[in-house]
């Protein structure tokens, strides 16, 4: 018997804006679209790839479908094995990295490993909106994320779905690419996969054209966070962020 679910209907437009998450929306790192650094720009970025597959999802599948793509309970996210030493190291470059980009700070690039990242995901405040609920690895220039999320936490547009994601969890493995765009910091969706089932190409093609991190783009606080930034990027297994030189 064959246990993958069933195909996914095409989006009917690939280039649909992804959806804005609404205000008031609280998450360990602040309000979720507000600005509070790089921790909250991934945690958005994930949230959004998330929010784009539930609403597209449901208007382009049939209600029944929503099992195959949800699970009543979520998966473990193990946290990773350090000593406290190497986290307070993984912490300490991390809020180097923030003071430098304070004012009157002497900005300084980031350089992180997914280890590191990992590490900064279970144990720093900035990036607590993941806490447990997200690991992340990094091979060549793609960074990877299996997450398991309550769809309760996402910012999905309120009475849009009614009952149909409630008590629902997302369990599944992202890829990611992150680069610049006109300047400014970008995400993009690679692949995404659902309970251990790839999301079918005619699906996931329509998602890959979005800018996960667009709307952030329109928020005053994060464009304070891109303005500051000359380049950032996944190379060589690493996540580096260049911040641009002082005047």
């Amino acid at each position: 018997m064959n246990d993958a679910p069933p195909p996914l209907s095409p989006l009917s437009a690939p280039n649909q804006a992804a959806p804005s998450p609404p205000p008031g929306k609280k998450s360990g790192c602040g309000w979720i679209g507000g600005g509070c650094g790089l921790g909250c720009l991934l945690a958005l970025g994930v949230m959004i790839a998330l929010v784009i597959f539930a609403v597209v999802g449901t208007k382009n599948f049939l209600g029944k479908l929503m099992d195959e793509y949800t699970a009543t309970e979520a998966i473990p996210v193990e946290a990773p094995v350090a000593t406290p030493e190497q986290i307070a190291a993984a912490m300490a470059k991390y809020d180097g990295f923030q003071k430098g980009m304070e004012p009157g700070g002497t900005p300084v690039p980031l350089e992180l490993t997914g280890e590191e990242l990992n590490l900064l995901l279970f144990n720093h405040p900035s990036f607590s909106a993941l806490a447990g609920k997200a690991s992340v690895a990094i091979d060549g220039d793609q960074l990877t994320s299996r997450v398991s999320l309550d769809f309760a936490d996402l910012p999905i547009p309120e009475g849009f779905f009614g009952d149909k994601l409630k008590g629902k969890f997302f369990n599944g493995d992202l890829a990611l690419k992150m680069g610049m765009a006109a300047g400014r910091p970008s995400l993009y969706l690679e692949n995404l996969s659902v309970n251990g089932n790839p999301v079918p190409e005619a699906f996931i093609s329509g998602m890959r054209a979005q800018n996960l991190l667009e709307n952030a783009h329109k928020d005053p606080q994060f464009m304070k966070l891109f303005d500051r930034i000359e380049d950032i990027r996944i190379k060589d297994g690493q996540l580096l962020v260049v911040p641009k030189a002082l005047p």
